[in-house]
């Protein structure tokens, strides 16, 4: 069995029943606890994690992403929450993904596990594909006040085609259409919904959290910083745009109707056009956020 998500307070399944049972045998809860039979990651089960990643010079943040996972499980041997050529993300290819895991090697547990969750979305040029894994889909977020990950329906383009039909003309209702038939799980977002969805996710922020591009940028929560500064899930804006900085000089953003979600360069921004099939330039991004959340 493998770490699939990260789990936090509040999570539930077999798998947070497993990690606790670990963790009691380990000694980490309080003594009072002799026994767990729920499968609810309750805050006795956060300080118990918390006590756990003390002792093995982990961050003591309480979550069980990737490192803690395979310091609870050293016996399954999974040494990085992500390696160059792993099928961790599959979608992302090698040169990428290696230089991405340089730097998520220096950042802390939720700032990886927001470069995971976005990476698994995005379309990289390296491992071409027909279609977007993810969908821009204007005023969606990426994952539901819920959590539940936003799926995008036949039905849905065509309501947002009547509403909107400015983001669905040349042709890309019908390549959008033809994304959900082939994968009827996929997810939509604009770039505001996209990072939304992810810290909601994170748990960084409440499930009902919403802020828009500009927004962000704004935030009393948000500090400049210049290009050499930023760190893995620091955020990148430009005028009505907002994207997710995901380290050794890669980024992912929900580009527009025709790009779905998109692995980018920091400093050479190209997306991949699904309905004209070719490769769009970008303009630069204008400014870099560090965020006081994570």
């Amino acid at each position: 069995m493998s770490l699939t998500r990260t789990l936090r307070f509040g999570s539930t399944g077999e798998d947070v029943l497993r990690i606790k049972q670990r963790l009691l045998a380990l000694g980490c809860y309080e003594p009072h606890i002799t026994q767990v039979t729920t499968s609810t990651f309750g805050r006795d089960t956060q300080r118990a994690v918390q006590v756990f990643q003390a002792q093995n010079a982990l961050i003591a943040d309480g979550i069980v992403g990737p490192l803690t996972y395979a310091e609870l499980f050293p016996e399954e041997a999974v040494p990085k929450p992500v390696q160059a050529g792993s099928e961790d993300v599959p979608n992302i290819g090698e040169t990428a993904l290696a230089s991405v895991c340089i730097d998520l090697e220096n950042v802390n547990e939720i700032r990886r596990a927001i470069v995971l969750d976005a990476l698994q979305f995005a379309y990289d040029a390296q491992k071409p594909r027909t279609y977007p894994l993810s969908l821009y889909i204007r005023g969606g977020n990426l994952y539901n006040a819920d959590l539940a990950p936003n799926v995008i329906t036949l039905t849905r383009i065509q309501s947002g085609a009547k509403r909107q039909p400015e983001f669905y003309d040349g042709g890309r209702r019908e390549m959008m259409e033809r994304a959900v038939r082939e994968n009827p799980s996929i997810t939509g977002a604009d770039c505001s919904g996209g990072i939304v969805g992810l810290l909601r996710h994170a748990g960084v922020v409440k499930p009902a959290f919403d802020l828009a591009a500009d927004g962000f940028a704004s935030s009393k929560s948000m500090k400049a910083v210049e290009p050499e500064g930023l760190k893995s899930a620091d955020l990148l804006h430009k005028s009505g745009h907002i994207g997710l900085y995901v380290g050794g000089g890669y980024a992912v953003e929900w580009m527009g109707g025709a790009y779905g979600c998109q692995l980018t360069r920091l400093n050479a921004r190209r997306g991949w056009n699904f309905v004209k099939d070719r490769e769009d330039r970008f303009g630069a991004w204008t400014s870099f956020l560090h965020t006081s959340w994570y």
